[in-house]
């Protein structure tokens, strides 16, 4: 199969790190459990949309990427997909200006000569929205065009609207289950709470 794989939330850890420095930042408390992206939309009367927007270029401008911790049985899982044949490509929403920091991310973490190629998406393509929210309408379609592009069987993502948008074009998608993905539903979409649970539905031994 070729497969495309997100990276953030489905390789890297990487909601958890976000809001505990926004959190840190802003001075607001975080829940014992189900830290994730949707906690964002309950801050609107305690961090404004600028303050947000600025918050999160900053922290992407800096070493934030690079310090992503790995989920811990990503690594096996994606040598036994191309062990098994599998053609594996990184797909990310994560802007071209941060291939460099992505592309020495995963050699350092021993995984980029596991995919065939990495994908982030191009410059100008961006999809206005409301300021302070996240939208991944323009994520959504770059996924989309690009498993189309790519002639992909399967996509292993995190996001609501990716994810939804991957199964109407005909892609499988095993949905890491996540705290902000949980009212997602779709024939193709298999919710999967691991790497394990995707080398299984893949009948790797």
């Amino acid at each position: 199969m070729r497969i495309g794989i997100d990276l953030d939330d489905v390789i890297a850890v990487c909601a958890v790190p976000y809001l505990r420095k926004f959190a840190e930042r802003f001075r607001v408390d975080l829940p014992d459990e189900d830290i994730g992206w949707q906690l964002l939309d309950e801050m609107d009367d305690r961090v404004s949309a600028e303050q947000r927007d600025r918050f999160r270029m900053d922290l992407y401008n800096g070493p934030f990427f690079g310090e992503l911790d790995v989920y811990e049985d990503a690594p096996e899982a994606l040598e036994r997909m191309v062990g098994a044949g599998h053609e594996l490509y990184f797909i990310t929403a994560r802007a071209e200006r941060r291939r460099v920091v992505t592309e020495t991310w995963l050699r350092e973490k021993g995984l980029i000569e596991h995919a065939k190629a990495v994908h982030l998406k191009p410059q100008g393509d961006f999809v206005p929205t409301t300021r302070g929210k996240y939208d991944a309408t323009g994520s959504a379609v770059y996924k989309v065009r690009l498993a189309a592009e790519l002639s992909l069987d399967a996509f292993c993502e995190d996001d609501e609207l990716i994810s939804r948008s991957l199964a109407e074009s005909g892609v499988r998608v095993w949905l890491f289950d996540q705290p902000w993905n949980r009212e997602v539903a779709h024939p193709l979409i298999e919710r999967v709470t691991g790497w394990s649970d995707v080398i299984a539905a893949l009948g790797i031994a």
